[in-house]
């Protein structure tokens, strides 16, 4: 009987991350916007070497320059990363965690 079972959400990214170009010292912001988390979660992973950045609400990187931020209805989480450095730069994979994983990309230009 399919109206006993729960609701099962299908979360999806509302649109692409925006790519920033961003002065070294400076902060840089990614904005992923998702729509329908339900009990999924977010999380961050820089691309090029796969690292994970982020879970939930979570830092799990040492890095103490990287934030994670999201507004109250969880449909928007930004990857926040102080006083940037050159290495820093490159692409940032925004993930959500449904069975088969959802993935976009966002990209920082250090200047």
């Amino acid at each position: 009987d399919p109206t006993s079972m729960p609701y099962d959400l299908n979360p999806d990214f509302s649109g692409p991350i925006v790519n920033v170009t961003v002065a070294v010292g400076r902060e840089a912001i990614l904005s992923c916007a998702v729509t329908d988390l339900g009990h999924y979660k977010v999380g961050w992973m820089k691309a090029d070497d796969q690292t994970i950045l982020s879970l939930h609400t979570r830092v799990i990187t040492h890095n103490p320059r990287i934030s994670v931020t999201h507004d109250d209805d969880l449909r928007v989480w930004q990857l926040r990363i102080r006083q940037l450095k050159e290495t820093d730069g490159g692409c940032y994979m925004c993930q959500i965690n449904t069975n088969s994983m959802k993935k976009t990309l966002g990209c920082i230009d250090v200047q």
